[in-house]
């Protein structure tokens, strides 16, 4: 599975704290919490995640300073797992993933289906006239992604921010 955001963390790499900040809804925080175990489960083996993350992410004011300081330091921490890739995409002043953001997973038979929010739902494709757009986009934002300890040595910068 890959994902790509411009403004927030990934839900599948959310703390409770930010979670909460964001949906304000107790009852969707735990269904959001709830879906994270597929990435720390046994059996099945957990599904391997690409977060595919605008540099923004890291400084957007979700709750407060302390907040934010502890999921910065949750994705420093996720990093690290063998199934999360995280890496930050900076812009350097040329737009790119602009569409929003998206979540791509492919399938036990290697077809794809595609997530895209939208701001009045959220839309489910696996229409390759859908997937073309998507697959260009994710091919230029992981050319404009650093490398995974790249990533994390900005992720630590962030987190000094917040500290």
């Amino acid at each position: 599975m890959i994902t790509w955001q411009h403004t927030i963390v990934p839900g599948l790499l959310q703390t409770s704290n930010y979670a909460h900040a964001f949906l304000g809804n107790d009852e969707a925080v735990e269904a959001r919490l709830a879906r994270q175990s597929i990435l720390t489960r046994e059996d099945p083996p957990p599904t391997m995640l690409t977060a595919l993350l605008s540099e923004a992410v890291l400084h957007y004011a979700i709750g407060s300073a302390e907040v934010m300081q502890e999921q910065v330091a949750h994705l420093i921490a996720q990093s690290e797992l063998p199934n999360i890739i995280i890496q930050v995409v900076r812009n350097n002043w040329r737009p790119t993933g602009t569409g929003g953001a998206f979540v791509v997973a492919t399938m036990e038979d290697r077809s794809e289906v595609a997530y895209m929010e939208t701001i009045v739902r959220g839309l489910t494709t696996d229409n390759p006239a859908d997937l073309t757009p998507i697959s260009s986009a994710l091919r230029e934002l992981r050319a404009r992604a650093l490398p995974e300890d790249m990533s994390r040595e900005v992720m630590k910068e962030a987190l000094e921010k917040w500290t």
